[in-house]
């Protein structure tokens, strides 16, 4: 089960006095809000991001229009929050760098228009809403708002965020010739050390115990693949008796139609549901795993894969996680995101010796640790922030063309 959340309406009290000056410093982050269940993996990205930049400047702040739900532990102290009564078009009058994160939401249309009439250099980040597949959801209804709102938005950025590699071309097919600058997310290793013992979490599901637990932790939502997993599952498990799905993740849709499909398969008694976990609930339910699966059909840059690999698990990820680089390393066993692949990822991953997981494991702990922390990504944006503010030749990350 979830652990309790607070949540954060952010009151009066929690603004800072205005600045008097026509143009202070700062780092300005704008999103939707900040609710796991409902923002999903761009929440745990913007704290994450945020909490490094804070650690290289003290003046980082986040606004958001809707109220923030957060989990225990929530943002780093050192990063002021603001909103929803903040307006945000003041936010960005205050600010020496906007980034704004996501589109076709309000936050995006509101600070692009603010930032522009007030010449405050702004970015976008799309977190994976420019690819192919997620521009193919309400398809007119995007291309409509595109057309009318957010292709100027997006002309007119300062610079484009992308997180992975292939998010580069996308934004590029959306908006050619605006800079791109090339920031991953990251994750704090230190958060992965000393895990509990799985026994905590198999006192609370006795079912785990003896199995080979295979974990989906993400935001069950139809993007993620939950069908696939489910056709793959029905394949491998007459031939894997100890085979045990775990999932964590708030439900966004897809748990129902997964739910029927492992019914129909009767494999209910092989499957445990646990919602929405973080906290202390996360690293125990990470513990508890063999092995990660993420099927998704579309994904920015998945923190639930820099996790697993934090944490020492094989993964089994497709090609739609865009994260090349775990196939070159050998991080990671990458498969297309169809039900034949994700079912030979999975057959392969159990075929595997317990030594070959653990060094499939091991790989993506020395990958992440060597390109995938926070304090780098952090070096990189400030770079990008500075050039933005203040000129002079474009960082490596920057791809101007």
């Amino acid at each position: 089960m979830s652990e309790p959340t607070r949540t954060m309406l952010l009151e009066g009290s929690r603004t800072s006095r205005r600045r008097t000056t026509d143009r202070p410093r700062g780092w300005l982050h704008v999103c939707n809000g900040l609710d796991p269940r409902r923002d999903g993996g761009m929440v745990p990205s913007i704290l994450g991001m945020t909490a490094a930049l804070s650690g290289l400047r003290d003046d980082v702040t986040i606004v958001t229009p809707t109220p923030s739900r957060l989990d225990p532990g929530g943002p780093s102290p050192r990063v002021r929050l603001e909103g929803p009564e903040t307006p945000i078009e003041e936010a960005v009058r205050s600010a020496e760098v906007v980034h704004l994160h996501g589109l076709w939401q309000a936050q995006t249309r509101r600070g692009a228009r603010a930032a522009i009439a007030e010449k405050v250099p702004y970015l976008v980040a799309t977190h994976g809403m420019a690819d192919p597949w997620a521009l193919g959801q309400k398809y007119w209804k995007k291309r409509l708002y595109l057309a009318m709102v957010e292709s100027r938005n997006l002309r007119r950025a300062a610079c484009l965020h992308a997180l992975s590699r292939p998010e580069i071309e996308h934004q590029r097919a959306l908006v050619p010739g605006v800079p791109i600058g090339f920031v991953p997310n990251g994750v704090d290793l230190d958060r992965f050390e000393n895990l509990p013992a799985r026994s905590e979490l198999e006192r609370e599901h006795p079912e785990l115990r003896g199995k080979f637990v295979l974990l989906f932790f993400s935001r069950l939502h139809l993007k993620k693949g939950l069908d696939l997993l489910a056709e793959a599952l029905r394949r491998v498990a007459p031939t894997s008796a100890d085979l045990h799905l775990l999932i964590a993740g708030n439900d966004d849709g897809a748990w129902a139609p997964f739910q029927s499909r492992i019914e129909e398969a009767g494999l209910s008694n092989r499957t445990t549901y646990l919602g929405h976990v973080s906290g202390e609930a996360a690293r125990r339910t990470w513990a508890a795993a063999d092995a990660f699966v993420l099927p998704s059909y579309s994904e920015g840059f998945s923190m639930a894969v820099l996790e697993a690999m934090a944490c020492r698990l094989p993964a089994l990820i497709t090609t739609a996680c865009y994260f090349p680089e775990a196939d070159a390393e050998g991080a990671a066993v990458v498969v297309e995101p169809t039900a034949e692949s994700v079912t030979r990822g999975l057959f392969e991953m159990l075929e595997r010796s317990p030594d070959e997981r653990a060094e499939l494991g091991r790989r993506g702990r020395a990958l992440v640790g060597r390109e995938y922390t926070w304090h780098r990504q952090a070096e990189r944006l400030a770079s990008i922030y500075g050039w933005l503010a203040g000129g002079g030749p474009s960082p490596d990350c920057v791809e101007l063309r």
